[in-house]
């Protein structure tokens, strides 16, 4: 028995011994927060660096997320010029059927944009995302295809809409005739997000008012809660929360898009399929904690600055037979606590570069590596020249190849 006891001794000892000594299974060792939903993903607002995910690229039913992109395309509406925030919407009796969360439109009112833009957003409301659909594209089926288009505009290749508000068919007394289904990956959801916070920083003005009254005609007064449990003052308040959009069906479950800014840190979180109103938000709390308490923002290489290991370009036939190179942008991401010892920035240059190149050309990428592996959801960096080069001419460089040839005789 004593034995057996001393073998098991041993076993730990080595086993813990590696541990402590392999940086990457000290990495893989890392406790990540046990996130109850079908689907979820934290990543890092300025870079895409995701955090942490599970199934992210499956698509689910996002329920009222969806619209996150009803009001992208309203924006690039108003910013194109074709409608403006002060226009009359008049109510057609299809939209004023809508049920679910709702501000109770009825057919033939006149509501403006803004305020069935606010609807849409804090209160949720369905009957307000169809009349812009209806005031955009005419019907909410054109107006569909233009969310699509958009999605397909950036990047989000695990989503299809069917309407714009969310809603499952059953729950529409006259659905959109739009073939499949209404889906999101939870990848594909922060990407909106995120591209909806880049494209248009204002929106963060409405999706963090907690409560609104909405006064439409003369007599109706609407008092409402955002459904946005986090928000400052609000039963789940989270420090650093502004956003961004709830969404429930029997279909889809409870699912939050949320986004929360800490100093120079901002993540986005997407929980799909969580079992009640209460758990999306309990849920996406350990997500933040994680990010926030595990990760800090530090940047690799500066706009303009060297790249640690590659700090020029070999080129034979240039004036000059080596080229400075940089990057065009600041290499700045999270990075775990403890660990900037273990990221790298690997540089791969284009094939076949000859001179002449001109200054800021693009000749490579910049990848950044964790434990030798490219970290998931940062896109490469473009690298360019710090100065032009000429080419050499015929003379210099029949020269240069009778000199390096001596040299060579010599070494």
């Amino acid at each position: 028995m004593k034995n057996k006891i001393n073998i098991c001794c041993c076993l730990c000892l080595l086993v813990f011994m590696s541990w402590i000594t392999n940086p990457a299974m000290a990495a893989a060792a890392e406790i990540k927060p046990d996130v109850q939903a079908k689907s979820y993903i934290l990543i890092d607002f300025q870079s895409g660096e995701i955090l942490d995910e599970k199934n992210a690229e499956v698509p689910y039913p996002p329920a009222s997320m969806t619209k996150m992109m009803t009001v992208f395309v309203v924006l690039d509406q108003i910013k194109s010029g074709k409608i403006h925030w002060d226009d009359l919407v008049t109510i057609s009796p299809r939209v004023a059927a809508i049920n679910e969360a709702q501000i109770n439109l009825t057919p033939g009112e006149k509501i403006t944009v803004r305020e069935l833009f606010i609807a849409a957003l804090v209160e949720s409301a369905n009957d307000a995302a169809v009349a812009l659909a209806e005031y955009v594209g005419g019907t909410e089926e054109n107006f569909v295809a233009m969310m699509n288009q958009k999605a397909k505009e950036l990047g989000m290749n695990h989503t299809h809409f069917n309407c714009a508000s969310g809603l499952d068919f059953r729950l529409y007394p006259d659905p959109p005739k739009v073939s499949g289904p209404n889906v999101m990956s939870a990848h594909d959801t922060a990407i909106l997000a995120t591209k909806l916070i880049q494209t248009y920083p204002e929106i963060l003005k409405t999706t963090s008012i907690p409560y609104y009254t909405f006064f439409i005609g003369t007599k109706k007064q609407l008092k409402v809660t955002n459904w946005d449990l986090m928000l400052p003052g609000l039963k789940y308040s989270y420090p650093g929360v502004d956003g961004l959009k709830t969404g429930h069906t029997n279909t889809a479950g409870y699912c939050f898009t949320g986004t929360a800014q800490r100093g120079d840190l901002r993540l986005i979180s997407v929980v799909m399929g969580t079992r009640s109103d209460d758990h999306r938000f309990l849920e996406t709390k350990k997500l933040f904690d994680y990010g926030f308490q595990e990760f800090v923002p530090q940047v690799l290489v500066k706009k303009g600055g060297q790249i640690p290991g590659t700090k020029e370009l070999a080129l034979p036939d240039g004036v000059e037979r080596t080229v400075p190179v940089t990057v065009d942008k600041a290499i700045k991401l999270p990075v775990h606590k403890g660990e900037s010892a273990r990221y790298q920035v690997k540089v791969t240059f284009k094939p076949r570069l000859n001179a002449p190149l001109k200054q800021g050309e693009v000749v490579g990428t910049a990848q950044v590596l964790y434990n030798g592996k490219p970290v998931q959801g940062v896109e490469p960096t473009p690298v360019v020249t710090a100065k032009a080069v000429e080419k050499a001419s015929w003379i210099r460089l029949f020269f240069r190849e009778i000199g390096d040839t001596v040299k060579n005789w010599f070494n």
